[in-house]
């Protein structure tokens, strides 16, 4: 509060200066028909106020460009923290390029409007106020010449505020798709290589650049016309002051009432500084416009409240584990014609393993979702260690819940951090789990051994490597739940075997719940649960399952068949990639939709 005193008290000893000075110009000029003890007098004082406005004038900007920066990081992280904080269905709803785009350049608009803009804003309104004034003390006649024109300037101000506010906000809208565009691309660019889709990619994008090429013509447009207008009306105004500013000191030298030249001078001094004033206030005003459009887009960030809190319920004492689904249904918020489970209900005991097959958008992966309480369920429960999830803390239980899933995400950071993402530890700790985790040997390869930094999304590690790193990041969690998505199908043979003993390790001694992509995972599971369309068709052990004749002995019988490995291919199948059993080489087993 002190800076932002001392800025203002700057800020009003500057323009008061700006404000006085033209009055002891005038006196300059008429002091020196006088005598020169007296110009010298008058141009010392004249120095000095311009010197003391200069030093006003530093401590004004240093403060208010000091201060705009201190709010905006404020502001930065407090609307990072509420964008993190929101539920996984708002992120399904806003793109990730717009959010970016309201921490970054709307952002940046305040910033430019709190520090330069503002400062502005109140210097050359109180140079303005200050100018009329003492132009009033000189010579009231002129004074309401020149002020004739303000009622025009105002209300053209304030028509073309409303305009440039509607239209600066479907130029930043438009902005931020395009830094969509961008992002998409340039994070998917082998994608994008992979197919030679460079010149689309280079066509969408200019596409959107045009349309709020178009947006920016018509804003040019109207900027250019408010501040010509401005201009020729303030200007017109000064022209008008100057002529009838001169007749007054024709008058006057002709012994009628009337002004001297040093008070035309003074006068028109003010008249061109609030001239000056005024434009300068119709090209901020376009900017200010600009900056409430983005505050407003920020302000809805800052005021939304997550449906789903980071935090906040209760803790358990102690957790074994247990996860009970009773009767779950659910939609995802942004597809609400089309349901994805179905009064999904089932358990898993505490220490046991549960196996999760189907095919590809049958609801696996939404069921482990809704167990992290990402989402909440439309109806039906989900019981963690007897509780129901939505009573219990998400920060407590999701530190209490691990997960390793077919696409590890990686950050830029060093092996060391990744490891320790979700949980401070020593590099006892941390030798010990990527030790289990069968990753300890490739990272000692790297010279800079855990330090070394593996890149956007672990983009310098291969995938068995970022595997195994999610697995040591799971294991030193040291987790009651584990939701496990194998993902090995995709590894040369010898990523595939050391993932899959680091995988196994794991599991040992917790309640596991797994997507399955293996069959000797189905069969060391105490529980296969077949998901097909949102439904649970099938329960029971692999035996139980096989002896039983339904559907998952029939995708079983497919896929030893076809030799392959995964279970929930694209197209629909269960990938068991074995061939132990030749007796069923030339078998041919349809599928039942």
């Amino acid at each position: 509060p002190w800076l932002c005193v001392g800025g203002l008290l700057a800020l009003v000893a500057s323009c008061v200066s700006q404000v006085v000075a033209p009055y002891f110009f005038g006196k300059v000029i008429d002091s020196a028909m006088d005598s020169m003890d007296a110009l010298d007098k008058m141009i010392l004082i004249l120095f000095g106020i311009y010197v003391g406005g200069a030093v006003c004038s530093f401590i004004r900007a240093y403060v208010f460009v000091l201060a705009g920066h201190r709010l905006v990081a404020r502001l930065r992280k407090r609307l990072f923290g509420n964008i993190v904080r929101q539920e996984i269905a708002f992120f399904d709803e806003n793109r990730t390029g717009e959010l970016t785009n309201r921490l970054s350049s709307d952002t940046q608009m305040i910033q430019n409007a709190l520090t330069v803009n503002l400062s502005m804003l109140l210097r050359y309104t109180i140079q303005i106020i200050g100018s009329i004034v003492l132009m009033f003390v000189v010579s009231p006649a002129l004074t309401g010449v020149l002020l004739a024109s303000i009622p025009v300037v105002a209300i053209g101000a304030v028509l073309y505020g409303e305009f440039m506010k509607r239209l600066r906000k479907n130029f930043q809208d438009e902005l931020a798709a395009v830094g969509v565009t961008a992002e998409e691309t340039i994070s998917s660019i082998r994608t994008v290589r992979t197919f030679c889709s460079e010149r689309k990619s280079e066509d969408f994008y200019c596409k959107g650049i045009n349309q709020s090429y178009q947006i920016g013509k018509r804003l040019a447009l109207a900027e250019g016309s408010f501040n010509g207008l401005v201009l020729t009306i303030s200007q017109g105004a000064v022209v008008l002051v100057l002529w009838y500013g001169a007749k007054l000191v024709y008058d006057g030298r002709h012994n009628k009432p009337g002004i001297s030249f040093g008070t035309l001078a003074s006068f028109m001094v003010y008249s061109m500084n609030v001239a000056m004033a005024f434009g300068m206030l119709a090209a901020l005003y376009g900017d200010f416009m600009q900056a409430v459009g983005a505050s407003i887009r920020i302000f809805e960030l800052l005021d939304r409240k997550p449906m789903i809190p980071c935090s906040g319920g209760n803790r358990l004492p102690f957790l074994d584990g247990r996860l009970e689904f009773q009767k779950v249904s659910f939609t995802y918020p942004t597809k609400q014609e089309s349901q994805v489970l179905k009064e999904v209900t089932f358990t898993v005991s505490p220490g046991n393993m549960v196996a999760l097959v189907g095919p590809s958008g049958g609801g696996k992966s939404t069921i482990v979702s809704l167990i992290e309480r990402f989402y909440d369920p439309d109806s039906g429960r989900i019981l963690l260690g007897g509780c129901d999830l939505q009573t219990l803390d998400p920060q407590w239980f999701r530190q209490k819940i691990s997960v390793v899933s077919q696409e590890p995400t990686l950050f830029a950071t060093s092996i060391k951090e990744n490891i320790t993402y979700g949980r401070e530890a020593n590099m006892e700790e941390v030798i010990d789990a990527a030790k289990k985790a069968n990753a300890h040997d490739f990272i000692m390869s790297f010279e800079n051994g855990y330090n070394t930094v593996v890149g956007e999304r672990g983009i310098r590690l291969s995938g068995g490597q970022k595997q195994r790193i999610a697995i040591a990041r799971a294991l030193i969690m040291d987790p009651a739940l584990l939701l496990l998505d194998e993902a090995t199908s995709a590894l040369d043979a010898e990523s595939e075997h050391l993932v899959k003993e680091a995988i196994d390790r794991v599991m040992q001694e917790r309640t596991v719940l797994v997507i399955a992509h293996r069959l000797s995972t189905v069969r060391n599971a105490s529980k296969v649960i077949v998901v097909e369309k949102g439904r649970i068709v099938e329960c029971g052990t692999h035996k139980e399952l096989l002896e039983k004749g339904g559907i998952y002995k029939k995708l079983v019988l497919r896929q030893l068949t076809a030799g392959s490995a995964d279970f929930g291919g694209d197209d629909g199948s269960f990938n068991l990639i074995t061939s132990q059993n030749k007796n069923w080489k030339n078998a041919s087993i349809d599928v039942e939709d």
